[in-house]
C-alpha cells in the first residue's frame, strides 16, 4: 500500500467539502428557483441528500479501482454540468434531476477518494479542521451570489469540473481493493457529526446535538437568507462567505485548545451560541437579525463539530451506514421545507430560535441556575 503524503489527503478532503458545502447551497439555490412551491424546492434538497446517503454506501465501501472510479468521476460531473446548463436554458428542474443525481455520485466518489487516502497513510492524520475550512473557502467563492443563477451556473460548471480532475489526480495511486474500512461510516470518512446511540438522554449534550442540527436549516435557507439580505443593501456573497467563516473558523482557531475542554464547557460556548442567535433572529433589526444569526448559530456547530473530532467517546457507532443519517437529514429537510412554505421568513427564525431556546433549557436543566454551578463549568471533569 503506497503511503499517502499529508497535504494529498488534505486536498481530498477539501474536495469533499468543497463539493458538500457548494452542492448543498448551490443546488439549493437552483431548486428554491424552478421549483412550484418553496415546499417542493426543499423538497429536491431532501432528494439530493438521500441520493448522497446511498451514493455514499456504494462509493465508500472500496472495491472500486483506480480506472473505475476515475471514470465514474467523468461521467457523474459531466452529467451535474449538463443538467446545470440545462436548467438555466430553459428546462428548468427536468434538468435539476440529473444534475441532483451527478453532484451526489460524485460527492460520494469524493468520500471514497478521501477514505482510501486515509488507509493508505502510516500516521493518524488530524481531524480535518483546515481541510474542511479551505473546501468551504472554494466552494463559497463559487457560489458568489446564489440569486443569479446564470453566473451561478457557470462557476459551479467550473468549480465540479475542476474538482473532479483533481480527485482523479489525488487518486492516481491509490487502490484500496483489499482493505478494509475501519471507519463508523462512508461519508466524508468519520467526519461529519455523528453521535452516539441514547446521547439524547443526557441533557448536557443537548447543546452540542441541537448545534449539530443547526447546519441543516441554515444550509437549507441559506439562499433564501442571501436574497433577504440583498434587499437590506447586503450583498449576498458576504452573507454566504460570513456563514461559511463562522462554521469553519473558529473551529481552527480553537482546536488545540478544544481537545481540552470539558463537556460542560463545549455545551455552554454552544449554548450561548445558540441563545444568541435566537436573540438575535427575534430582536434585532434587520439586516443585523440574519447576519447575527448566521454568525452564531454557524460557529455554534463549527465548535461542536470540532469537539466531537477530539473525543472518540462522543462519536457515532462503528460501522453506521451512510444513508440512515441521509434518510434523517432529507426528512428534516422536508418538515423544514413545509414550515418555511407555511410562514416564510418567520419560519426560518422560529426554527432557530427554537434551536436556542431548547439549548439554553438544557444547560439550565444539567447545571442548576446557581452560581456554583456556573462556576464549575471550569473545571469539571469531561463526562465520558
Amino acid at each position: 500500500m503506497t503511503t499517502a503524503a499529508p497535504l494529498r489527503l488534505t486536498l481530498a478532503r477539501a474536495c469533499a467539502w468543497g463539493l458538500l458545502i457548494a452542492g448543498w447551497v448551490g443546488l439549493g439555490a437552483f431548486a428554491l428557483q424552478f421549483a412550484a412551491t418553496t415546499g417542493s424546492g426543499f423538497a429536491l434538497v431532501a432528494l439530493w441528500l438521500l441520493a448522497l446517503g446511498v451514493a455514499a454506501a456504494v462509493a465508500t465501501r472500496g472495491g472500486l479501482g483506480r480506472g473505475p472510479r476515475a471514470l465514474a468521476l467523468v461521467i457523474a460531473a459531466v452529467v451535474t454540468v449538463s443538467g446545470l446548463a440545462g436548467s438555466v436554458r430553459g428546462f428548468g428542474v427536468l434538468a435539476l434531476l440529473p444534475a441532483l443525481l451527478g453532484w451526489a455520485v460524485l460527492t460520494a466518489l469524493a468520500s471514497g477518494v478521501v477514505r482510501g487516502l486515509r488507509l493508505a497513510t502510516s500516521a493518524t492524520p488530524r481531524p480535518p479542521v483546515a481541510a474542511a475550512g479551505l473546501g468551504a473557502c472554494a466552494g463559497g467563492l463559487a457560489l458568489g451570489d446564489p440569486g443569479d443563477l446564470v453566473a451561478l451556473a457557470t462557476r459551479l460548471a467550473v468549480f465540479v469540473g475542476a474538482i473532479a480532475f483533481a480527485l482523479i489526480w489525488l487518486q492516481r495511486p491509490l487502490d484500496d481493493r483489499a482493505r478494509p474500512s475501519g471507519c463508523r461510516a462512508g461519508l466524508f470518512d468519520c467526519s461529519l457529526p455523528a453521535w452516539p446511540a441514547g446521547a439524547w438522554r443526557d441533557t448536557l449534550q443537548w447543546p452540542l446535538l441541537l448545534a449539530g442540527l443547526a447546519m441543516l436549516p441554515m444550509m437549507a435557507a441559506l439562499p433564501l437568507m442571501a436574497g433577504w439580505c440583498r434587499a437590506q443593501a447586503v450583498p449576498p456573497q458576504a452573507m454566504v462567505m460570513l456563514h461559511l467563516a463562522a462554521m469553519f473558523g473558529p473551529a481552527w482557531l480553537l482546536q488545540d485548545a478544544m481537545a481540552r475542554w470539558p463537556l460542560r464547557r463545549l455545551a455552554m460556548v454552544c449554548a450561548a451560541l445558540l441563545s444568541l442567535g435566537a436573540v438575535a433572529v427575534l430582536w434585532a433589526p434587520a439586516p443585523w437579525d440574519w447576519l447575527i444569526l448566521a454568525l452564531a448559530h454557524g460557529a455554534a456547530w463549527g465548535l461542536a463539530w470540532g469537539g466531537q473530532l477530539w473525543a472518540p467517546a462522543r462519536r457515532g457507532q462503528q460501522g453506521a451506514s451512510p444513508w440512515r443519517a441521509a434518510l434523517g437529514y432529507a426528512v428534516l429537510t422536508l418538515a423544514f421545507g413545509a414550515v418555511v412554505e407555511w410562514v416564510g421568513a418567520a419560519g426560518v427564525a422560529a426554527v432557530h430560535a427554537a434551536l436556542g431556546l431548547a439549548a439554553a433549557a438544557a444547560v439550565a436543566w444539567s447545571l442548576g441556575n446557581g452560581p456554583a454551578a456556573w462556576a464549575r463549568l471550569i473545571g469539571a471533569p469531561a463526562r465520558r
